[in-house]
């Protein structure tokens, strides 16, 4: 038990769901770079048959992290820590676009929105304590269903384009706004408690497949490194292969 009398314990299928979750969203890249700057024919099938999937590997990724956000012992230095990430990948991105080399600015991606969502759930948390679990997971994942597919007004506002307004002053190559976003980060917040709880089955604390295990520990490291490493061995293959 820990101090607050809730159990301890490693949920090892996490960190598998979450190696397996990065792992997908890399070989998805792949896809889109083969396909889309680079323009081989045949990955630009494989992307589009891809395009579906790509939801549901976002969705896991910020799923698990909501969970973890009630089994972290401080969210504000993950918070932090991961926008400072973030803020380096903007300045790499808009660096390699000014040097004409691809032009693919992230604004708001993936890290942007994880970063400002584990920063919203620590300043919410005490408010969110006051509402079960079983009330709070049906109540974000039914508002996460109802704002998917909903297309808000055009704007030029940039903090209204991080919420999720549509524009055509920004444009993010990688986009996770907060609608709908937030909603399923806040389910897994939600479910989190069940877990700081201890009342997840035994069999999420079996480690099953050491490969997505040390994946999903390291996901923020490949995650960062992946861009470049990819786009360095297409380059490779170009230049070997013309």
């Amino acid at each position: 038990m820990d101090r607050t009398g809730e159990q301890s314990r490693r949920y090892y299928l996490l960190d598998e769901l979450r190696g397996l979750a990065v792992i997908a969203m890399v070989a998805y890249h792949a896809l889109f770079l083969l396909s889309e700057v680079f323009g081989y024919p045949l990955m630009q099938t494989w992307f589009e048959a891809a395009r579906p999937v790509q939801p549901f590997i976002a969705g896991t990724f910020i799923l698990v992290c909501g969970i973890c956000c009630r089994l972290s012992r401080s969210n504000l230095k993950r918070g932090i820590k991961l926008a400072g990430f973030a803020l380096g990948l903007s300045l790499g991105t808009f660096l390699i676009a000014w040097l004409g080399i691809f032009n693919g600015v992230i604004i708001f991606g993936i890290l942007h929105f994880l970063a400002v969502a584990i920063l919203l759930f620590f300043l919410l948390r005490k408010l969110l304590d006051k509402i079960p679990a079983a009330i709070q997971v049906p109540a974000f994942a039914a508002l996460f269903f109802a704002t998917y597919f909903i297309t808000l007004p055009v704007t030029e506002n940039l903090l209204l384009y991080v919420v999720g307004f549509q524009s055509f002053a920004w444009r993010s190559a990688d986009y996770f706004p907060l609608i709908p976003w937030l909603f399923l980060f806040f389910a897994g917040t939600g479910i989190g408690i069940w877990a700081k709880q201890g009342r997840f089955p035994a069999w999420f604390d079996t480690a099953r497949i050491r490969p997505l295990r040390f994946a999903g520990k390291h996901a923020i490291w490949i995650y960062l490194a992946h861009q470049p490493v990819l786009f360095g061995l297409v380059m490779l293959w170009i230049f070997i292969v013309p």
